[in-house]
């Protein structure tokens, strides 16, 4: 006797399994190639213009201005910040920030070119986006570094520009919206990885404390360089998460829906 019911039930459970890997491999982020090159002239633009009104902004201080620098004017949550000036742990900074920004192109990394194109353009956004914002408030803030309250230091070194871009950190910026977007995407796509996040999040807290610690950074610095690097990167990678794909991963399941 024919089942109807029952061949109907086999016939969806075949096309739902043939639907998945569409599914699974369909795009995370949607990018409209158009607005994302407008928006990334646009932020490259803010980005490129700080490097002329940096040096009409910020202006070198004097031999007097620096010498009454006073270490009691600084916060005393900032002052663990004033340590000896480290160009070893200046260099370690820098190789933490490879491997973040390494750790995040790997999570981002497809086979599918569309699909690779879609992410590398999202991460572009999140990059230049968070270096301008970080540029200009560098110049804004004119801040001094830790070593610049190091008498051991020379007046040519805390004269130049760099010295008054204390906040807040772009190492620490950079680096955790790198993160940020590397987890978003990879937990999106294969859930919550302990291993991948330590590793993500591991590099650029490495990172931010290296900064302290080779006195490039106060710790408010670093701080907020994290908090508004990772802002950043959450709302680029929510704006352009697929609408249509829906992944949610439980303990023992994984539940999927597609709005066509």
């Amino acid at each position: 006797m024919f089942n109807r019911d029952y061949y109907m039930k086999k016939i969806l459970l075949l096309l739902f399994i043939l639907i998945i890997p569409y599914l699974l491999n369909s795009y995370i982020f949607e990018v409209d190639k158009l607005e994302s090159f407008i928006f990334i002239s646009s932020a490259l633009t803010l980005d490129l213009s700080n490097n002329y009104f940096d040096r009409r902004i910020i202006e070198a201080p004097t031999n007097l201005e620096l010498d009454v620098l006073d270490e009691d004017d600084i916060p005393f949550f900032d002052r663990i910040g004033l340590q000896p000036y480290s160009a070893t742990l200046k260099d370690y900074s820098d190789y933490t920030t490879y491997l973040a920004i390494g750790s995040t192109l790997y999570c981002l990394y497809e086979s599918d070119k569309e699909i690779l194109l879609d992410n590398l353009l999202v991460f572009s956004e999140i990059m230049i986006a968070q270096s301008a914002i970080a540029k200009w408030t560098k110049t804004l803030s004119h801040r001094y570094r830790p070593f610049v309250y190091d008498e051991n230091i020379s007046y040519d070194k805390k004269k130049q520009r760099n010295s008054q871009h204390s906040f807040y950190s772009m190492h620490s910026s950079t680096v955790f919206a790198a993160a940020t977007s590397g987890y978003y995407y990879y937990s999106t796509n294969y859930g919550h990885n302990i291993f991948m996040g330590s590793i993500l999040f591991g590099s650029a807290s490495a990172t931010a404390i290296l900064r302290v610690a080779a006195a490039q950074h106060f710790p408010s610095d670093v701080i907020i360089g994290a908090i508004v690097g990772s802002g950043v990167s959450y709302v680029i990678c929510k704006y352009h998460q697929n609408k249509k794909l829906k992944l949610s991963f439980g303990y023992d399941s994984v539940d999927i829906s597609y709005r066509f």
